[in-house]
């Protein structure tokens, strides 16, 4: 298997991570402030700047809120391994395990890929949270497929 990324992905990551793209604009406005650090063929790092829109009143992050950040993670985990521009994929599974609540101001992400076979990419992602202390454990797979 070709452990690269396809100029399209590579393009949106990059865009990502440099911030200001349509990507960026829908995770601040859905999700909150997500930072792309770092990506390379099947891992990211990020930070989530966690502010109290998305704050129980206890001050707490709802766990139905991080399903959807893991969901998202787990998409940008994916793509760093389609080395083919027309490849698209889709979520088939997603599971989150808390383990201690997230609250602001941030959690660290680490993400990475497990698993990338012809039709399916499997991804874990660890979500760490202010003390460095693991909150969350995702475990996603994603179903690979071609457009056009």
């Amino acid at each position: 298997m070709t452990r690269t990324t396809s100029e399209r992905h590579t393009d949106i990551l990059n865009g990502y991570k440099a911030g200001g793209s349509r990507f960026n604009e829908w995770a601040e406005e859905k999700l909150g402030t997500l930072i792309l650090e770092h990506w390379e063929w099947g891992a990211i790092k990020m930070r989530w700047d966690i502010d109290d829109r998305f704050l129980m009143p206890d001050g707490v992050m709802f766990g139905g809120h991080i399903a959807s950040v893991a969901d998202h993670v787990a998409g940008l985990a994916a793509m760093t391994v389609l080395a083919d521009s027309r490849e698209r994929f889709r979520t088939s599974r997603l599971e989150t395990n808390f383990f201690r609540p997230l609250t602001a101001p941030s959690a660290m992400i680490d993400g990475r890929i497990t698993n990338a076979s012809k039709n399916l990419i499997h991804v874990e992602a660890d979500l760490y949270n202010a003390d460095d202390k693991l909150a969350v454990r995702i475990n996603a797979v994603q179903v690979r497929r071609m457009t056009g």
